[in-house]
């Protein structure tokens, strides 16, 4: 039995041989092939280098800091469309050590120990059918909940399998995510210890993956609305959705109204905590663009049952701040800001945000005992070199420094906080065709 399977299993390479023989005898068949060769591996194909410097500088009110400097980035290969059928893409990152003190780690710009890193973040296939796209492996994923928390030196990325699309005007993502790579990290965990690894009790007992899914609508113009969920066995369920409208006031002023809901909790055998939960938080949005100006207002509440736990990316809730997200259980938080495009001013490139985030009412879930009650103030300058008249060379650069300043109080005893950020980035992306 065994030789005639192993025979009839020749015949078809054989005859594949056959084929792909005819075709290179064919002078035209074999420059045709040539061709598409050539655009899936080169013309159409791109190469990015992104070089990154960041600094990052934390007292917290129980030491140690966290104080590091690195540097890094990542090296980017895509091929075009085969046929406008197939595609392949890598992406390889890397962050190391340029001033990071052992004393103190825990900045996330490097690996536990002030340690450096390369890893292979992305490996991925495409397949694109009827203007659907599967992609298969190694990817970045920005889908609400599920994102790459990109505020350190590298994302986060996946092992998945999804499908992305359209039908009609409804934009969707469905797929298995089976495994993810945090930030800082050179490994690819299962969804169920990345989270227990964060707010349970390691080592993970359970080995599981994630069910996700998202939709967006845009029914007209300066509306939007997005809704996600995921489903990891014994782990989380939590379902996330917003809306976003703006409207003209006059000719050089813009009403936006956004508003938010989540919703999550513990399911099969509560393998995070090792109890039943449950939680929500929502918030409302409200900005004002007058010429170069933005001014903001926003206020934010989470469950008194539970915090809010965000293990698969950056957290979504309106008052996320650069130290403090806001999203212990009763919390609720005002905040109000405001921002200033400085191009109106002759230095185009030039943006400056700030804001003050009051935080009250957290508690500590079980013990129903109030936890250090938050002040945070933020301040955030970005010169981008794309926005000037500068040689090309010079154009993918951007600068940013960032400063937050927390003040917390707890039955009358204060504690401060403060962190500053200092970020470079240049990206230059190489096209087969020649053009950048």
């Amino acid at each position: 039995m065994a030789v005639i399977t192993t025979r009839t299993a020749a015949r078809p390479r054989s005859g594949a041989l056959a084929a792909l023989l005819l075709t290179l005898a064919d002078p035209a068949a074999a420059q045709e092939v040539g061709s598409d060769l050539r655009r899936f591996l080169r013309d159409e194909a791109t190469a990015t280098v992104h070089l990154s410097s960041y600094y990052f500088d934390r007292t917290d009110p129980n030491p140690p800091n966290n104080v590091a400097w690195a540097g890094g980035g990542w090296l980017g290969y895509q091929t075009g469309w085969l046929h406008d059928t197939v595609r392949f893409g890598a992406v390889g990152y890397t962050s190391q050590p340029l001033w990071a003190p052992q004393s103190t780690d825990g900045t996330n710009l490097l690996k536990p120990g002030q340690y450096g890193y390369w890893v292979l973040g992305q490996l991925y296939g495409s397949l694109k059918l009827f203007d659907q796209t599967f992609t298969a492996y190694r990817q970045l994923i920005d889908e609400l909940e599920v994102n790459s928390r990109d505020d350190r030196m590298t994302p986060s990325t996946f092992e998945a399998y999804a499908l992305r699309g359209a039908v009609g005007p409804v934009a969707y993502f469905a797929g298995y995510v089976a495994r993810m790579k945090p930030r800082n990290q050179t490994d690819f965990l299962d969804m169920a210890t990345v989270a227990i690894n964060q707010y349970g009790r390691p080592p993970a007992t359970r080995s599981s993956g994630m069910l996700l899914g998202s939709l967006r609508y845009k029914p007209i113009p300066n509306l939007a609305l997005r809704v996600s969920g995921y489903f990891v066995e014994d782990i989380l369920t939590s379902g996330y959705g917003d809306a976003q409208w703006s409207t003209p006031l006059a000719p050089d002023i813009t009403f936006g109204l956004s508003g938010n809901m989540m919703v999550q909790g513990s399911n099969g055998t509560n393998a995070l905590t090792g109890r039943t939960f449950s939680t929500w938080s929502g918030g409302l949005k409200a900005t004002l663009g007058w010429g170069d100006f933005t001014l903001l207002g926003v206020y934010t509440q989470v469950g008194d049952s539970a915090p809010y736990r965000e293990p698969y990316g950056v957290w979504l809730g309106y008052t996320k701040q650069q130290v403090r997200d806001f999203d212990h259980a009763n919390e609720r938080a005002f905040q109000v800001g405001a921002g200033y495009d400085f191009k109106g001013l002759g230095l185009p490139g030039l943006t400056f945000r700030t804001s003050a985030t009051m935080g009250s009412g957290a508690i500590d879930p079980n013990t129903r005992a109030y936890l250090t009650q938050n002040t945070e103030f933020d301040f955030d300058t970005e010169y981008r070199f794309d926005a000037i008249d500068r040689p090309d060379w010079l154009k993918p650069l951007s600068l940013r420094g960032r400063a937050g300043l927390v003040q917390g109080n707890l039955n009358g005893s204060s504690t401060g906080a403060r962190e500053f950020r200092v970020i470079l980035n240049y990206e230059i992306t190489f096209r087969g065709d020649g053009k950048r």
